[in-house]
């Protein structure tokens, strides 16, 4: 059976969400709530997804990496996808949404450029 972890922690002002495993239809709400909660706490400068350990995402998981972007942007919050490989990558640059997102090579990358 497939198996799919979020959790979040503030390292600084920064929050960081750790998304691990696969990020499928059946998995996709925890990451919503996750995303919901971090965002109606009080959105932070800088919201960093780590998608490091991340071993799937099919289109419901790009749909609300897509969804967090656009709310990001709203809420003028710099939102980085850190560790981005495999099927996610693909699908990123098939789709031409790798140049839409910041990307960084690990979340302490994109802690250093906050």
């Amino acid at each position: 059976m497939a198996f799919f972890t979020v959790s979040s922690s503030m390292r600084g002002t920064a929050c960081v969400v750790e998304a691990k495993g696969e990020l499928d239809y059946h998995h996709t709400p925890l990451l919503r709530d996750e995303m919901n909660r971090v965002w109606e706490e009080g959105p932070p400068p800088t919201v960093v997804i780590d998608v490091t350990a991340l071993t799937f995402c099919d289109s419901t998981g790009l749909a609300e990496l897509i969804a967090n972007l656009r709310r990001s942007g709203a809420l003028g919050t710099r939102l980085v996808l850190a560790g981005v490989h495999g099927t996610l990558e693909r699908i990123l640059t098939i789709t031409g949404l790798r140049a839409a997102f910041e990307l960084s090579p690990s979340a302490e990358d994109a802690l250093r450029k906050e």
